[in-house]
């Protein structure tokens, strides 16, 4: 193992996270800038097809519910795992040398220990970034590469979604919804991330080592579609509405939406099985083991699709019980602004609708009594009908 205890490291996550899994650091040699990507490493802890291999497997991801959190994998694998400030942790990390245009010079996958010497917030972050302060030049620079990098994606076709997300919190009994905005910190955590699933995806590819990739076709004008859409606040869930499903397989394929020949989903050890699988092959490689066969790993993509389906499943029910809550506890007579976006289903009065007050999309049972016309606004009502397996709203 490579020891990078000694280079400046930086864990950027949201306030208090379950599962810390990556980290980043700036190395300058001989005046070229490096990027290293760090990932907790838990598959050096447990076997493939072990008890907690198996556990992981069933569960395919944490659950991050409302008013619980389930992690995928048990809490001691996890503390050993996570990534802390003055921490020494193994991880898997690369190492990636940009050319001048943002694309890669060289890179290096190999296993290393780190002592991260910050963890900050998003918010600490875009403070640094807005007042550059000479002691943090690291970081910095880290944000400036990684806009190159950004940036020649977005020449290679990727598309950018900079919109505002909405968490349903739920706190003393209370339901509230706290608007968080993509920010330049976000950005830079992304970006690293994106950068590292390509090389990880490459790395693979070179080696010829099955992994389960992703991709996903970009099947409409989107350039034309944000620009009619452009004063619109959901111009980005209008441009969603267009694009091809992700596709995740043993054989590589383009990923128009990220601008790459190749990607795998590799970041997220401790909350995702497949990335936890590819990490797993990586290892078994590198410490010259024999590799999950090609069928094994198509077996366990099936697998993980049926468990995502159920666990998708287990946070819509939690998240529609919640808004449930929330509309019966608020005066029936109150009225809720609303953005059209699409009819799923006209006969059966399904629409896919925006909140504009509390930014959130939802699918819904729509009774309307004039004609609906996409990026228009309607004043609805609530209808209280808890038998429905969607809220019901009327105008």
């Amino acid at each position: 193992m490579k020891d990078l205890s000694s280079l400046k490291t930086y864990i950027v996550d949201s306030k208090n996270p379950k599962e810390i899994d990556d980290a980043v650091s700036l190395e300058i040699n001989n005046n070229v800038k490096l990027i290293w990507i760090h990932i907790s490493y838990p598959t050096r802890l447990f076997k493939y097809n072990s008890e907690i291999d198996n556990e992981a497997k069933h569960k395919a991801s944490s659950l991050y519910l409302i008013d619980k959190y389930i992690s995928m994998l048990p809490e001691n694998i996890i503390k050993k795992s996570n990534l802390k400030q003055n921490k020494s942790s193994e991880t898997l990390s690369a190492c990636i040398e940009l050319n001048e245009n943002g694309s890669i010079k060289r890179y290096e996958v190999l296993e290393t220990i780190i002592k991260p010497n910050y963890e900050f917030t998003y918010d600490d972050v875009n403070e640094i970034l807005e007042l550059e302060p000479p002691e943090e030049k690291e970081l910095i620079s880290l944000n400036k590469l990684l806009k190159k990098s950004f940036n020649y994606r977005k020449e290679q076709g990727a598309l950018s979604f900079n919109n505002t997300y909405t968490k349903i919190l739920l706190n003393n009994n209370i339901i509230s919804f706290e608007k968080i905005d993509v920010t330049e910190a976000h950005n830079l955590v992304s970006e690293a991330m994106i950068l590292m699933g390509f090389v990880i995806s490459d790395y693979l590819l070179k080696n010829n080592i099955p992994a389960p990739y992703r991709s996903q076709k970009i099947n409409c004008d989107s350039k034309n579609i944000l620009e009619r859409n452009y004063n619109s606040p959901i111009k980005y869930i209008i441009l969603k509405q267009f694009i091809g499903r992700s596709i995740t397989s043993t054989k590589s394929n383009i990923h128009e939406t990220l601008g790459l020949k190749s990607y795998v989903q590799s970041t997220s050890p401790l909350r995702r099985y497949l990335d936890l699988l590819v990490q797993r092959q990586i290892n078994l490689y590198i410490n010259k083991q024999t590799i999950l066969s090609e069928e094994i790993i198509n077996n366990e993509i099936e697998l993980n699709k049926i468990r995502n389906k159920e666990n998708n499943n287990i946070i819509k029910e939690d998240r529609l019980f919640y808004l449930r809550l929330y509309f019966n506890k608020n005066d029936k007579n109150n009225l809720y602004k609303i953005i059209f976006i699409r009819w799923i289903n006209h006969k059966k009065n399904i629409a896919m609708v925006y909140f504009t007050d509390i930014s959130i999309e939802l699918l819904i049972y729509l009774y309307i009594s004039v004609n609906t016309y996409p990026n228009k606004i309607y004043k609805v009502k609530y209808s209280d009908n808890n038998n429905s397996n969607l809220l019901e709203f009327i105008n």
